[in-house]
């Protein structure tokens, strides 16, 4: 079984490594053009990048780890779906490195978060997924979110439907 534990400064070029070998495995087919996914990641994963927001309180990252490293999360507590609300805990990334998904980590990290979640008085828990990963989709639903909207990322030279579900927890 895994344990989680809150990233911390330390902890920026593992979370860089993590982030750039997960994200390319289980998403760069959906990018169009390499430069834009090149741009993304820098932004995402780029230890300049990973320092910055380690250092702020905008956003919590946590490692899972088996023996090893086998995933990681981000979320944003207190943060509202849109003007009109609900307000609760974003989750932004749960990504498993290649290799360790089917093996319980995604549930076991999903069910940490949300138990943080609610031990900081929280009551609902939302996040995006692309509508081109119908995995996590199937995953998510299972979770016990459902649909609230649709919104789009867009790129230059593509747009990506996004769906936002949510649960009250």
């Amino acid at each position: 079984m895994i344990t989680v534990r809150k990233a911390h400064l330390d902890d920026a070029a593992l979370l860089s490594q993590m982030g750039y070998s997960s994200y390319t495995h289980h998403f760069a087919h959906l990018w169009h053009e390499h430069n834009e996914l090149q741009d993304f990641l820098f932004q995402e994963y780029s230890l300049p990048a990973l320092q910055a927001e380690l250092q702020s309180n905008v956003s919590c990252w946590f490692i899972a780890e088996d023996t090893d490293p086998v995933g990681f999360a981000k979320v944003s507590w207190h943060c509202p779906v849109d003007e009109n609300g609900p307000a609760g805990t974003l989750l932004h990334k749960l990504y498993l490195l290649p290799g360790e998904t089917g093996k319980g980590y995604g549930e076991a990290l999903f069910a940490e978060i949300v138990r943080m979640a609610q031990c900081r008085g929280e009551t609902f828990f939302w996040l995006e997924v692309l509508d081109a990963n119908p995995q996590a989709y199937r995953f998510y639903s299972r979770q016990g979110l459902t649909p609230i909207k649709e919104t789009i990322f867009s790129t230059p030279s593509q747009q990506s439907t996004l769906h936002i579900l949510g649960k009250r927890i």
